[in-house]
């Protein structure tokens, strides 16, 4: 066990469950990760860019045709491809009269389409075994609304008491889970979103640490990349060590999630 779990309290002081949570997030802290494509698989544009395909009436996720089809999406037939601009790109040497490239300018081209222009398969939201996204989000009182976000590489939103998960999220449960975190962590309250400025990494940490938990206890593993979850929190953190608060603040978020969406069993009241 890492010095930083050890010492957040006394070992006799720790129920069996939370010892458990502090062996998995001692692993999450200090086991090396491993960034996958989750947060790279779209391109990113420019705000120029941003701002002219808003002007276009994008909303969602926008893509060229080329990569909405490696995603096992089709675009619809008739469908208006969207402007953006792209570098004019020439070989030029330099004064070693080493060809090197240099940009000439820029041209629209119509090139991408969005979210809404494709069709692809839906499969249905996961739910593990004895656990209900609907019923914990009623306990909890949070509210899933529409995904507003043309950067197809961010997996999900909070704000307030509302999620929005990316509709070609990478691991859309996981990232509900750790969404929820945000929620029930007061990530989201207007105090929370101030804060969030000066202390993102340690509230990244919480989020993830969350998530990181709860599909460690729902058995929902092959629902998500433990090893970039683990690159995702060390790499937030930057090798600075969470204090006890803020581990136990994510032991209790991660219950509260979980109690908020189990399933009540026979002979329960």
């Amino acid at each position: 066990m890492s010095e930083l779990i050890q010492n957040s309290r006394p070992r006799e002081k720790i129920n069996p469950k939370e010892l458990e949570w502090a062996e998995l997030l001692d692993t999450a802290l200090t086991l090396p990760g491993a960034l996958g494509a989750t947060y790279s698989r779209f391109r990113q544009y420019s705000l120029g860019n941003q701002v002219a395909l808003f002007m276009q009436g994008a909303t969602g996720p926008v893509a060229p045709y080329k990569k909405w089809t490696e995603l096992g999406r089709q675009v619809r037939k008739g469908s208006k491809a969207m402007a953006v601009q792209v570098p004019l790109i020439y070989k030029e040497a330099n004064k070693d009269g080493v060809l090197e490239n240099q940009v000439k300018g820029f041209k629209w081209v119509n090139s991408v389409f969005e979210l809404a222009d494709t069709d692809g398969d839906e499969l249905p939201p996961y739910e593990p075994p004895e656990w209900s996204r609907e019923r914990a989000m009623g306990t909890l009182g949070i509210q899933q609304v529409a995904f507003e976000s043309m950067n197809g590489n961010v997996q999900g939103m909070s704000r307030g008491s509302e999620v929005a998960i990316n509709p070609v999220a990478a691991y859309p449960f996981k990232t509900l889970i750790h969404e929820l975190g945000h929620c029930v962590l007061k990530h989201t309250t207007p105090e929370g979103l101030e804060e969030y400025q000066s202390h993102r990494g340690v509230m990244e940490f919480q989020a993830e640490g969350t998530a990181y938990l709860a599909m460690n206890e729902l058995n929902a593993l092959d629902q998500m990349d433990a090893p970039e979850s683990r690159s995702y929190i060390q790499g937030w953190l930057r090798g600075d060590k969470p204090d006890d608060k803020v581990i136990r603040q994510v032991f209790t978020a991660t219950d509260l999630i979980l109690k908020a969406g189990r399933l009540v069993e026979k002979g329960e009241q």
